[in-house]
């Protein structure tokens, strides 16, 4: 009895540890986001994102002269199970929002320069991502035991179309799918969960679109297409006690020219991110984080500011695992 008991105080430290790191955006997944935990967890994560840039709300398109203002709330809902003893994880997300945007916009092949406005849902998307090694399916005592080693997880996102206005110059939503696919790895530099952990997280993807047939910039498009686009994503992050993390990210982007009607924009991106993160655990299944980031490099004048704010409410039944 005292040691199924010392087992279930040591799993409820260590996911007290472990389960507030789940952050996902279309801004870059953050800090901690695909860190391995026990199966069996349920956790709802929302946030406010504030950005002030030129990209549109998902990230990932350039729009040269305007500045672009985002208020979003992203809410993810994620579970952890095992698919033949490796380690699976669902996400699924809405991202409800509204945005003002200053600038030059094309209307009828006229530039015109005005404010805008927008409200809605920028784009969801729903996730998958599959441990391919190391990365074991641990009940949360097993994983309490169990000590950090290197995982690589094959990762897949589809992302939808949030809301659209052909009528409208410019959207929350993208009228288009993305397909995103590619691999998260996470290094430990600790040997074992008693110390602080340091990890470093490492994710390249990349992203492709289809197109969009029902343009809202212009009459005289009939498609906008684009091109895919490399990102890879990486993230140091350190315990400095139980319950208080810091962290620094950098991110890099490459590629995603638009063109309409194969006519290009010239507005492909090629930019370095990086920022600042704090995170503490307020109370076991509660968890906040506040982050800031900002492009450190880039081409064709890309400006992004992003303030990111999140909670994690994770929950795991101890109590219907098989501590035989």
């Amino acid at each position: 009895m005292k040691l199924i008991t010392d087992n279930y105080l040591k799993a409820v430290i260590t996911i007290t540890l472990l389960l507030s790191s789940i952050y996902l955006y279309s801004q870059g997944d953050g800090p901690r986001a695909h860190l391995q935990s026990p199966i069996g967890v349920w956790a709802i994560n929302p946030k406010y994102l504030h950005l002030d840039q030129n990209l549109l709300p998902n990230g990932n398109i350039l729009v040269k002269n305007a500045n672009i203002n985002v208020d979003v709330f992203p809410t993810t809902l994620v579970h952890t199970f095992s698919i033949k003893g490796k380690f699976a994880r669902v996400f699924g997300m809405i991202n409800p929002g509204s945005l003002t945007a200053t600038g030059n916009f094309e209307a009828n092949s006229i530039q015109t320069s005005k404010e805008l406005s927008a409200s809605g849902f920028s784009d969801g998307f729903i996730a998958f991502e599959y441990g391919l090694i190391g990365s074991p399916g641990l009940n949360a005592f097993e994983f309490a035991e169990h000590k950090p080693q290197f995982n690589l997880n094959g990762f897949f996102r589809y992302w939808y179309s949030g809301t659209y206005d052909s009528n409208k110059l410019i959207n929350l939503g993208t009228n288009r799918s993305t397909f995103e696919f590619g691999t998260t790895m996470t290094i430990p530099f600790h040997k074992d969960l008693s110390q602080n952990a340091t990890w470093l997280e490492i994710m390249p993807t990349v992203q492709f679109y289809t197109d969009n047939n029902n343009p809202a910039r212009s009459s005289t498009a009939n498609k906008v297409a684009q091109k895919p686009l490399f990102i890879v994503e990486n993230h140091l992050t350190h315990n400095l006690n139980k319950k208080l993390w810091i962290g620094a990210d950098l991110r890099y982007q490459l590629g995603g020219e638009t063109s309409a009607d194969g006519v290009s924009d010239d507005n492909q991106i090629n930019i370095l991110g990086g920022g600042l993160n704090v995170g503490y655990q307020i109370i076991p299944p509660l968890s906040a984080f506040m982050g800031y980031d900002t492009i450190l490099l880039g081409d064709n004048d890309a400006q992004s500011n992003m303030l990111r704010v999140s909670l994690v409410f994770a929950y795991i039944n101890l109590k219907k695992i098989n501590t035989k």
